[in-house]
């Protein structure tokens, strides 16, 4: 289903010489990585390589939420030589000292795929096709906008009023949706689920964001957490110091506060909201399951401002030093 590209990764080992590599997948990836491994050992033995000659391989078991996520400065206490890094696009604003080889993890086309996507040109007027980077090669013909990090950049309209995500899971729709307020109809090549976010979701979604804005404006608080993570891609250090200033400039109390995994039983200070200064996921997607109010970057200024013209926070290059 997944091409993890075995032959390169083995000749990219080889050619570099490394003699200690980290292997680090997403979740729904991890399992294959660690087949992976056997298969380049396998070359390894094929290749007469000494059995004390074959680098070491070692998968990185925690946590990889994209690109952003890189895991070099963890493992840089082992020494390692390279990181194969599978599932997602290099971001130019994540930088390592480690050599670090992109794995795309390209989905293998099916006739199933095929099919869906012209009944589904056909249906929908030739629509603006937004992905992510596993599904670019099979989606060439189509031209489609490919997402890296945390953002919503459409550059190649092809239909204004159509819009469609090939891919899995429904935050990266979600920020198409919030961003654009229009209905983004989903294609999920795995389950072959067709199905959208309509305009009347969208409408619901902002008005519970809106909510909270309205909330922090009925009940203004007396102290917030400024929040911001140390993953290379989330560490928005500019978007950090800018929602100092305007607390102190709006003489509202705070305590910055940086994490490297933000979740509930880190944030423990007694504030009235935090403001999160990392991936706009963490409000959107899991903003129940936090006792205090969350909120963004951009909604905390729309808070400040008092504006109600919602606005998606979006991951930037220029959020970060």
């Amino acid at each position: 289903m997944w091409n993890l590209e075995t032959e390169r990764v083995y000749n990219y080992i080889c050619n570099s010489k490394a003699k200690k590599v980290i292997l680090q997948a997403p979740e729904g990836l991890k399992r294959s990585v660690d087949l992976e491994i056997s298969k380049l050992r396998q070359k390894f033995i094929e290749d007469n390589t000494k059995p004390e000659e074959i680098p070491k391989m070692i998968i990185w078991g925690e946590s990889c939420f994209g690109a952003c996520d890189l895991c070099d400065r963890e493992v840089s206490l082992l020494n390692p030589d390279l990181i194969v890094h599978y599932g997602h696009e290099e971001l130019s604003y994540v930088k390592s000292e480690i050599p670090v080889i992109y794995v795309h993890a390209y989905y293998s086309v099916d006739e199933d795929f095929k099919k869906n996507m012209e009944k589904l040109q056909k249906e929908l007027n030739n629509p603006t096709i937004v992905s992510t980077i596993q599904f670019k090669k099979c989606l060439e013909e189509y031209d489609p906008n490919i997402i890296l990090g945390c953002r919503a950049v459409i550059t190649n309209w092809k239909n204004e009023e159509s819009i469609l995500y090939v891919g899995t899971g429904r935050f990266h729709p979600l920020m198409m949706a919030y961003k654009f307020k229009k209905t983004v109809k989903i294609y999920n090549p795995l389950s072959q689920e067709v199905s959208e976010i309509t305009e009347s979701e969208i409408k619901k979604m902002i008005k519970i964001r809106i909510g909270k804005i309205t909330k922090l404006m009925l009940n203004p608080p007396k102290k917030v957490g400024i929040v911001l993570s140390t993953k290379k891609g989330q560490c928005r250090a500019k978007v950090f110091e800018k929602m100092i200033e305007l607390c102190e400039k709006n003489k509202i109390e705070y305590t910055p506060i940086v994490l490297n995994n933000i979740s509930p039983s880190n944030l423990i200070y007694k504030v009235d909201a935090y403001v999160i200064c990392a991936c706009p996921r963490i409000v959107l997607d899991d903003y129940s399951n936090y006792d205090k109010t969350l909120v963004t970057a951009r909604e905390f200024e729309m808070y400040v401002k008092e504006d109600f013209e919602y606005i998606f926070d979006e991951v930037m290059e220029h959020d970060f030093v």
